[in-house]
Parts: structure tokens; C-alpha cells; sequence
């Protein structure tokens, strides 16, 4: 099915695309709103637990305001109504007025930052130009930047977690079932190489809150569909924003297959009838067990060990599928019994999956090469042997 195709006959990215031109309500501007947001969650909890905020250091509403002042030794410099990653920069001051962007994975002069920051804000023209500086977060997995996981919920229905790192040029996605279980790239989803490039899925450290949190935030939405962005750090779950048109999608960066882009429509459709108070499909699976367990149970989850996680998180991304392994014994040891005991096998089958992904995505492919190069090379040996034969003996 071509992008073109998929574009007009599927409800989820029919509403993707007309997000992406336009917000289709006043409460999807107001969310998109990355200020308003933070005083929007900043006292709401679950289960007595809030969810992490970064630490917002100023708002600037003009370049000249972006000064060495400002910017500090470390920051997260971020285009207010941005989304996409549009306008982000994750700044470490290396000499005076440079500063190298952990998103660009390049070194930037002052000057030169406000005039790309300026370029973004031409691109939003229908809004008052404003910039948040916050806190540069610590992820739990591997890398400077932190991996974020983009979740796609359909009120209530986690269907997808994209998972991005950014510690590369071009960045590392893979992306994850609602069960927390890596699809496979190029069967399920497919990526415009050029613009990113295939990694190794890492189950969240938080992955309990992180998910729940994720339902919780697509339910104050009036959408069918929201894109709950999320940050696993050394602190636990932070939000990173919500984005009700994602432009992987919107421009053709990751295209699904049929089978899959059917889930996704399907779940649409459901979630519009809960939003109309109608009839619709229970939820499934891990969103569900997450509902059907107490928020006070959920928020005082046991979690990994952070060196042991980071340990072996770094294996399993680096190296291959025996971090996964660990990473399983380690989540199953935390709890065998209880209340949320299915949580947890949830979570070990997610970091067993996690394992035998790597384990095929590492497989030795030049090696392989090899000995089917060999076995080329020993037949055209043979054929030209036979050749000299038989001309020899004509």
C-alpha cells in the first residue's frame, strides 16, 4: 500500500495529516503548548506519585534573549509550540559563546544558535514566538541524551512504543508493541534509511509508570489518538510532550504494513467511540493489566537496580541479546507473588523478547556473507574446471 493510498483511506493517519496542518481544537492547542502543559500536570499525581517535570530555568519570547547567561553550562533549549523534536537543542558549553548540541551532534556558536532557533520560529508564524530552557535530563540507557519513548495511545490502548535514541546521527528507532514486545523492522514497519536507522530495543527501566502515565495523559485529551512522549531517567518517568501528528508518519519517515496500519485504524475507531460515550471494545492486554491494578500498587512498583539496569541495558544495546537475558532475571526477581504479579510477567517477557531480538539483529551478518561467498566461489571453481575439461578433451 503506498503512502498516498494509506493517507486518504486510513482514519488514524487521515487524522495525522489534518493535526499536522492544523490543531482541530482549542484543547489540542492548549496541550501542544509545552508551558501550559507544565502547569497543567504539575500537581496531578497517581498513586501518590507525580510525574517528573524538567525543571523549567526561563522563557525567552525573542532571540537576543538566548545569551551564555542563560544557557549555562548545561541545557535543554526548546522551541515552545515546536514538535517533533523541532527546535530542540541539547547544549553543553564547550568554550566561550560554543556550545556543543547533542541533537545536531555538532558544535554551534551563539550566534549561530539563534539563528537556527530564529528559522524554526519562521515556520510557525501563526503563533507568538517563545522558548522554554530546562533542565538536561539523565536517561537510564545508554548514550548523553536520553531515549525517548513515544507512546501511541489510543485512549486508554497503548498500541505502539517508539523508542528513539538520539546519541546517533542519523537517530536509532525501534519501535515496540502495546505489550512492550519489539515488532520487526521491515515487516511490520519499514524506515527511510536516510533519515534513521534501525536499534536494539531496551525495555524502560520506569516502564510501569511510564506506561500507565501514558494512558493517564491520553485520557485528558479530546483526541482519538495522542502521542504521549516520555523520558526514562535516573529519576524515574518524565514528560516530554504530547503530539497529536506525528511527523515520522505525516512525512513518510516510517510507513507500516497493512496488517499493522489495520490495528491502528481499528483502535481509532474504537477510541472515537468512547469519546462519543458508546459502546466500544475493552482494553487489552498490558493496558489493561496496568488499569486493573491499584495506582498506589503501580507507584511503589519495584524497580531494577539502577547500576544492574544500566549494566546491563548497555550490553543488550551494545553488544547483544544476554542484557536482555539478565535484564528478565533481574525484573523476575523482583517480585513473584502479589497483587501485581502479572505486571511482572508482562515485563520479563517483554526483556525476553528484547533478548531474541537483539540476538537475531546481531546476528555475525558478515560471516554469513562469507560462507555464501565461498560456496559462489567453490561452484564457479567447478564450473570452469568442467569447462576446461571438456574444451581439453574435444
Amino acid at each position: 500500500m503506498t503512502l498516498e493510498k494509506s493517507a486518504r483511506e486510513s482514519p488514524f493517519l487521515r487524522f495525522a495529516n489534518a493535526e499536522y496542518r492544523r490543531r482541530g481544537t482549542q484543547l489540542r492547542r492548549d496541550l501542544s503548548n509545552k508551558t501550559y502543559v507544565h502547569s497543567l500536570l504539575e500537581h496531578k499525581t497517581l498513586g501518590g506519585a507525580r510525574l517528573g517535570l524538567p525543571t523549567q530555568h526561563a522563557v525567552l519570547h525573542s532571540t537576543e534573549e538566548i545569551t551564555a547567561e542563560v544557557l549555562g553550562d548545561r541545557v535543554a533549549l526548546k522551541f515552545a509550540h515546536g514538535w517533533s523534536a523541532k527546535g530542540v537543542m541539547l547544549l553543553e558549553r564547550v568554550g566561550e559563546d560554543r556550545y556543543f548540541d547533542n541533537m545536531a551532534l555538532r558544535e554551534w556558536t551563539l550566534e549561530e544558535i539563534r539563528e537556527k532557533q530564529q528559522a524554526v520560529a519562521a515556520k510557525f508564524t501563526r503563533k507568538d514566538p517563545a522558548w522554554i530552557v530546562e533542565e538536561f535530563l539523565h536517561g537510564a540507557q545508554p548514550g548523553t541524551v536520553p531515549f525517548d519513548y513515544k507512546f501511541y495511545v489510543f485512549q486508554g490502548q497503548i498500541a505502539m512504543v517508539a523508542q528513539i535514541d538520539r546519541n546517533t546521527s542519523p537517530p536509532r528507532m525501534v519501535k515496540l508493541d502495546g505489550d512492550l514486545k519489539p515488532f520487526s523492522v521491515g515487516r511490520d514497519y519499514f524506515l527511510r534509511l536516510k533519515d534513521i536507522q534501525p536499534g536494539a530495543p531496551v525495555v524502560p527501566r520506569s516502564a510501569v509508570m511510564l506506561s500507565r502515565w501514558a494512558i493517564e495523559l491520553s485520557k485528558m485529551t479530546d483526541a482519538p489518538f495522542v502521542r504521549v512522549d516520555l523520558y526514562d531517567t535516573v529519576d524515574g518517568p518524565y514528560f516530554g510532550e504530547f503530539t497529536f501528528s506525528s511527523g515520522a508518519e505525516v512525512r513518510g519517515t516510517v510507513t507500516y504494513s497493512d496488517d499493522m496500519l489495520a490495528r491502528f485504524d481499528h483502535l481509532f475507531l474504537e477510541a472515537r467511540k468512547r469519546l462519543n460515550g458508546e459502546e466500544a471494545e475493552p482494553l487489552t492486554g498490558w493496558s489493561k493489566a496496568l488499569q486493573d491494578t491499584e495506582d498506589e500498587v503501580l507507584a511503589s512498583y519495584p524497580l531494577i537496580g539502577l547500576t544492574a539496569y544500566q549494566r546491563f541495558a548497555h550490553f543488550l544495546y551494545n553488544r547483544g541479546s544476554l542484557g536482555g537475558f539478565r535484564l528478565a532475571e533481574a525484573q523476575s526477581a523482583l517480585l513473584e507473588s502479589g497483587e501485581a504479579s502479572a505486571i511482572n510477567t508482562y515485563l520479563c517477557e517483554a526483556h525476553m523478547a528484547a533478548g531474541r531480538r537483539a540476538r537475531v539483529k546481531t546476528a555475525p551478518l558478515v560471516p554469513a556473507l562469507l560462507r555464501v561467498g565461498r560456496k559462489v566461489y567453490r561452484k564457479l571453481r567447478q564450473v570452469r574446471a568442467q569447462k576446461s575439461t571438456d574444451a581439453s578433451g574435444t
